[in-house]
């Protein structure tokens, strides 16, 4: 059940039958022995306590890094809770990403460009609080981890965008792919629709990052609230439309329609 405790990744008892939904799905065959650790772990990142014996701190710290510049929501952060895979090893855990097709707002229909270009980088849950979601509330709940958290975010901007690497990555890749996209037969918009859905990623991407490195430096505020009582220094983001990136049920249907007349 998307968005239950286990899913949610919280301790609630020792019994094996509370975490159904996680070892039900498990990838790998699991003993009860695993099951007895695994929930071991859940139990102390819940309470807080030896974090850095549960939790393998710099690669999920950088894996949310990631995760909320882009602004997935479906997933582990948004209301729904679910597309994300647990990875624990010794009973130290980690996360392991996956389903990001409807990053960069593509789950939030309806959500204008502006909230997700400036989407608060220390509240970055969509849908319930983020005392709910244990794996990535301890970030927050020390200066230390806080801290880094921020310091690995800039480690970000300094590479990917100050540099120019990220525009040049884009452009490069738009190249490769374009003749391409303009062959396919089956591709589920026009080569124009295309055009427009890399130039507008481009600069959402862009926005994105001249947003967060102000909520670095403190404007625009880097939580939810802080944003409720200060938009005056929010990035505008007016001029671009999250839908010309692509929507939630863009080619479904088209693209089963295909295989059924392929099949035929």
């Amino acid at each position: 059940m998307m968005g239950s405790d286990d899913v949610r990744l919280k301790y609630t008892d020792d019994e094996y039958d509370s975490y159904k939904n996680i070892f039900e799905n498990a990838k790998t065959d699991i003993s009860n022995a695993d099951k007895k650790r695994l929930i071991g772990s859940l139990k102390k990142l819940g309470q807080g306590e030896d974090i850095e014996d549960v939790v393998d701190v710099e690669a999920v710290i950088r894996y949310f890094v990631v995760h909320n510049f882009v602004c997935n929501f479906d997933s582990y952060t948004g209301a729904m809770v679910h597309n994300y895979y647990l990875y624990e090893e010794n009973g130290t855990l980690s996360m392991i990403p996956w389903d990001y097709n409807l990053a960069f707002g593509g789950f939030e229909a309806g959500t204008d460009a502006e909230s997700m270009v400036n989407f608060p980088i220390d509240s970055p849950v969509s849908g319930g609080d983020m005392e709910e979601r244990p794996m990535l509330s301890w970030i927050f709940e020390t200066e230390e981890y806080t801290e880094r958290y921020h310091r690995y975010f800039q480690e970000f901007m300094d590479s990917y965008f100050d540099s120019g690497y990220f525009e040049e990555l884009i452009t490069s890749v738009k190249e490769m792919i374009a003749p391409y996209v303009e062959k396919d037969p089956t591709k589920f918009c026009s080569y124009e629709e295309f055009e427009k859905g890399v130039d507008t990623l481009k600069k959402f991407c862009l926005l994105r990052a001249e947003s967060i490195s102000g909520q670095l430096d403190g404007s625009p505020p880097s939580t939810a609230q802080g944003q409720q009582r200060d938009s005056s220094n929010l990035v505008d983001a007016s001029g671009i439309l999250l839908s010309d990136m692509g929507m939630m049920d863009k080619g479904g249907g088209d693209a089963g329609r295909r295989r059924e007349r392929k099949g035929k």
